[in-house]
């Protein structure tokens, strides 16, 4: 197999939880070598759950303790043969302990550096304590799904995936501009404004209309028939979007409603809109006879967008995901195998991943400190004595 697309690149993770690792893994994924640096005095939080097994694929592991000098020094000579650094503390807190960019730039002129924080380096806000399901709140994302006269969605961490894909995008970016004019970039990113970015008909409505945009299920501004439908079994479901005439008509003649097909009031976006009840009323007749999944094929099959509701057994199954090799099977540091997550796209019809366990903490210790840096076996053994290597 040819070498993956970022074979080559070294990148420093000093992140942690789950934005910032979600970014590093694609990046590991896609070829990069890189390498998570942790501490047992400040140990990642999600390292028992299964977050961390997922987030940390295809890395190494190294302990290191930067609250001292000689862990310091070693973290910028982890940088002087790294491209990129990713870090997500807080703002102003990587700067305080010795290993903002200014520091890391004396040891590599054309380092790239990430640092994700929940509102960015600047700013009014940028000292707010946040995590993804916070800035969730803060960015009125959850004031805008959910239902009708409920309360907002609670928990929840869309904004960390999502946050993650663009920090491995932006720093591609950056590799991509150094490779063009050998200029390193220190790059501010705030978690809010990326989550915020998603909301733009809800900002754009406001400024144009006036109007404070409120939940509205799974309903669609534009498109009706569009929600999802109970169908036989225990909580089974599934999700029907028209979006021209043409899907309206062959739904009705799916579900039996020639009637419907014909009446003049519903051969508009807007007069099916207004009519929503009724129609969904006639849809769920027809869905509660059949499985979430039959009632897919047979829309499917005549043109009409539908897909099922999956709960956490209909994926792991899903037949696709098998045949595609989405999921790969590996032995976790419990010694237990499990199916984890691939990658969701393929290049030219290759595997184009590297796939391999999350790791424990310190597991890299002697690759990292011996063969990268050059340590002896004595000096490795030193740093670890004197709480250094920790």
């Amino acid at each position: 197999m040819r070498d993956l697309p970022l074979d080559g690149v070294r990148v420093i993770d000093l992140s942690w939880v789950i934005a910032g690792p979600t970014a590093t893994r694609f990046l590991a994924m896609m070829g990069a070598e890189v390498i998570k640096v942790g501490s047992a005095r400040r140990p990642d939080p999600s390292t028992r759950g299964a977050p961390f097994q997922a987030y940390n694929q295809s890395k190494l592991y190294c302990a290191l303790n930067v609250s001292v000098p000689d862990g310091l020094e070693l973290a910028k000579r982890l940088v002087s043969v790294a491209d990129i650094v990713v870090e997500n503390f807080a703002a102003g807190v990587i700067e305080r302990i010795g290993l903002g960019y200014d520091a890391f730039r004396q040891v590599r002129p054309d380092i790239i550096m990430v640092a994700s924080s929940g509102t960015g380096h600047t700013g009014p806000d940028k000292d707010y304590v946040a995590y993804g399901s916070l800035l969730q709140y803060y960015t009125g994302w959850n004031s805008i799904s959910g239902y009708p006269g409920r309360e907002p969605i609670k928990g929840g961490l869309w904004a960390d995936p999502w946050v993650g894909m663009e920090l491995a995008m932006i720093a591609v970016a950056a590799l991509n501009h150094r490779a063009a004019t050998g200029e390193g970039q220190y790059i501010d990113f705030s978690m809010a404004e990326a989550l915020t970015s998603t909301l733009p008909e809800a900002l754009l409505d406001f400024q144009m209309n006036g109007r404070v945009r409120e939940p509205i299920g799974n309903l669609d501004d534009s498109h009706a028939p569009h929600n999802v439908y109970r169908c036989a079994g225990d909580d089974k479901w599934v999700a029907i979007a028209v979006t021209d005439c043409t899907e309206w008509r062959a739904l009705c003649g799916v579900i039996g409603r020639p009637d419907m097909a014909s009446d003049p009031v519903l051969a508009t976006a807007d007069g099916r809109r207004k009519r929503r009840d009724e129609i969904d009323r006639a849809i769920t007749e027809w869905t509660l006879r059949r499985d979430h999944y039959e009632a897919m094929h047979t829309l499917q099959q005549e043109g009409v967008p539908a897909g099922p509701s999956l709960d956490t057994y209909d994926v792991f199954h899903e037949r696709h995901l098998r045949e595609t090799g989405y999921f790969t099977r590996l032995t976790t540091s419990d010694g237990v195998a499990r199916d984890l997550p691939g990658l969701g796209w393929r290049i030219d019809g290759e595997p184009t991943s590297k796939i391999a366990a999350a790791p424990v903490l310190g597991q890299h210790n002697r690759e990292i400190y011996g063969a990268l840096l050059g340590l002896t076996d004595d000096e490795i053994k030193s740093h670890i004595e004197n709480g250094v290597i920790y």
